[in-house]
């Protein structure tokens, strides 16, 4: 790899004596990891084993291996894990929200972090995940239905627009930065040819409009978590120094537990002495099995000023009753009860449980689409969603027709009908053949399974299995 002698003179400058070892570590291959979903995972105690036997841990990381499972893998298909580099996953791990906290995920695209938020928050309390641009928003909404979790919903904003419409309301934001990429340099070289002497103070500036955003979510004693993939000052320690100006009322906390050790602390020296700084951390990959990482915790020392809106004028914002509704046309309603009775009629014959948290007083609808949606935002006339909560399916005019979503969000042990596919059939199917079972009567929904897992809906009828695996996984 061809690093800018730009970049190479600027940490020479920087790390002195230190350089040599850090530039050498950037012609070394990329550390690749994922993360199991312990959703998923509980239920599957030899799939565990299998991981735990043949991968080795990440020590910050609960859940995280280090190593790589094929894309295609039936595992990845089925949401129990989630490709993701080893340092990334320090972020959710130091943010670490406590159970029923409304968290938001505000730069979340693709989705590493935000399903660790998730499976941290274990379906309790809300997740927001936001996404400013509209095809990555996309990527991240899959990942997000992928992994199962109810609480989830997928928001696309810039972070100011969200501010105005949600106004404190966030216990824990988590802000992992658009950046000049530098700690991503060997795991994708195209990043090099973005970078130039300029670029991280371009990019600074982008940052600080972000953090003035989060401010302005963040409710009264909250937590906020920055990180950035770059190694530059610019955009890790200025920035912290520079919000700690804006915020004098937070403080840097620094990580507890196993792993963390093995960290570097910031330097306050390249964030005007602030002593602060000594509590942020860094991931060098001369000294940490993973790609660079800049993070930092924040926590309020105490209330903010009674300039800001308390919890409860929050909510009265939420409602609708201080602004008006810009969004008309795309708020929910309560279903029919043609809706609810075609539902409870699915749910009777198909399923022996339900997702975690669902309930009739949660299910809102769309036209004829109908979704679960975390109690913190059932009331929604403003908000717009590109997933808002667990899509259920379609309340159609005779019948229900599951969504993909349902079946993601639910163990092999919650379905009435199963059925298991032999390779050649998993195959076929996942090309988006329907099958043929002559040994098997009846008529009905079924969770598709191969090795154990669920990971597509099909209608068995007259002998014959539809398919409805979605069209834009099929391969």
């Amino acid at each position: 790899m061809k690093l800018p002698q730009d970049f190479q003179t600027k940490y020479q400058t920087l790390l002195g004596a230190e350089s040599t070892a850090f530039l050498a570590s950037l012609q070394e291959p990329a550390v690749k990891g994922f993360r199991l979903n312990p959703k998923k995972i509980a239920a599957q105690p030899e799939l565990q084993q299998r991981f735990q036997q043949n991968y080795s841990a990440i020590p910050w990381s609960h859940w995280g291996f280090y190593g790589q499972v094929p894309g295609d893998d039936i595992a990845q298909l089925a949401g129990d894990l989630y490709s993701q580099e080893p340092s990334a996953q320090a972020v959710a791990a130091l943010a670490n929200p406590a159970a029923n906290s409304r968290v938001l995920d505000l730069c979340a695209a693709p989705g590493g972090k935000t399903t660790q938020l998730a499976s941290i928050l274990n379906e309790t309390g809300l997740l927001v995940a936001n996404e400013i641009d509209r095809q990555r928003a996309k990527v991240l909404s899959e990942n997000v239905e992928r992994f199962g979790y109810s609480n989830t919903v997928v928001t696309n904003y810039a972070p100011d627009q969200l501010a105005q419409l949600l106004p404190h309301f966030f216990d824990v934001i988590v802000v992992d930065a658009p950046c000049s990429g530098e700690g991503m340099f060997r795991k994708d070289p195209q990043a090099i040819d973005y970078w130039s002497a300029a670029y991280p103070k371009q990019c600074q500036q982008r940052q600080r409009q972000i953090l003035l955003s989060a401010l302005a979510l963040l409710a009264p004693n909250g937590t906020l978590v920055y990180s950035t993939c770059t190694f530059a000052p610019e955009e890790d320690e200025e920035n912290i120094d520079w919000l700690l100006q804006q915020a004098p009322n937070f403080e840097v906390v620094a990580p507890t537990g196993s792993g963390w050790e093995l960290a570097a602390a910031g330097r306050p020296e390249w964030g005007h002495q602030n002593p602060q700084l000594s509590k942020t951390v860094r991931f060098w990959p001369q000294s940490v099995r993973g790609e660079g990482h800049f993070m930092a915790k924040l926590v309020a020392k105490s209330a903010v000023t009674n300039t800001h809106n308390t919890r409860q004028e929050t909510a009265e914002i939420v409602r609708g009753k201080q602004r008006p509704n810009h969004h008309k046309g795309r708020s929910t309603t309560g279903p029919t009860s043609a809706q609810l009775a075609q539902w409870q009629a699915f749910q009777q014959a198909t399923l022996k449980q339900l997702p975690a948290g669902l309930t009739t007083a949660t299910i809102v609808s769309r036209k004829e689409q109908l979704f679960a949606m975390p109690t913190a935002l059932l009331v929604q006339p403003q908000l717009r969603f590109v997933r808002r909560g667990l899509w259920l399916g379609a309340g159609l005019k005779n019948r229900f027709v599951p969504n993909h979503a349902l079946l993601m969000s639910l163990p092999r042990s919650a379905f009435k009908n199963v059925i298991d596919l032999t390779e050649s059939d998993y195959q076929h199917y996942r090309h988006g053949e329907t099958l043929s079972f002559p040994e098997m009567a009846g008529k009905g929904w079924y969770a598709v399974c191969y090795q154990q897992q669920p990971f597509s809906w099909g209608y068995l009828t007259n002998h014959t299995l539809k398919n409805f695996y979605p069209k834009n996984f099929r391969r």
